[in-house]
């Protein structure tokens, strides 16, 4: 048996990547929340600098909604309590991982630098973050190898702890980057195959 069947056998590469899928949120009925909300299997919340709660909300509205029923979610429109959103999470309900394709951003208020960052369990993963100015603008955001996270969180990369952005359009598919314990697996598979030859 080569490495390579080895390999597929082991990480199931036999088959082919999953399609991507693209959450669009225009099936969720226009409604507001405060700190978090659940849709499709994923949770969207907010931290804030202050005691008070922050709004998220299903709109309507904004730069990116081009047609009739287009949806999007809004993040710290209106204020609520004084408070300021200082980071947002989006991550899959049951922690599932996911590779991230890309998504559209939309300005609000104009606190448009935007820093997205991968997280795994937790913890920052070793991709590099993205910094986007939506300043007056949508920007659809590509990202390359952003495989195995099961949350995104958006910060301001200049500093400021007030956040107002519109978020629509989350491309995403199944990961397929082996995980460590995988990757072991591989190596002592490959390892034994170098003994059998040598033998």
């Amino acid at each position: 048996m080569t490495i390579t069947r080895i390999a597929a056998a082991i990480l199931g590469c036999g088959a082919l990547p999953a399609a991507a899928a693209t959450l669009t949120f225009d099936s969720l009925s226009v409604a507001a929340y405060q700190n978090t909300f659940t849709a499709g299997g994923w949770t969207f919340s907010a931290a804030t600098a202050g005691p008070g709660a922050v709004n998220l909300a299903v709109e309507q509205a904004g730069l990116q909604s081009t047609y009739s029923g287009d949806r999007v979610v809004s993040f710290g429109v209106p204020f609520v309590a004084g408070s300021e959103i200082t980071s947002v999470s989006i991550g899959t309900d049951d922690g599932s991982e996911f590779k991230l394709e890309k998504l559209s951003l939309g300005d609000i208020f104009g606190n448009s630098k935007l820093r997205l960052q991968a997280y795994r369990d937790g913890s920052p993963l070793a991709y590099t973050p993205v910094d986007v100015d939506i300043f007056a603008t949508v920007s659809n955001v590509t990202f390359s190898g952003w495989d195995n996270l099961d949350e995104i969180r958006v910060t301001n990369f200049a500093g400021s702890p007030d956040l107002n952005f519109d978020i629509d359009d989350l491309e995403f598919s199944t990961a397929v980057v082996p995980e460590s314990s995988s990757v072991l697996l591989l190596g002592l598979a490959a390892l034994g195959v170098f003994r059998r030859r040598r033998d």
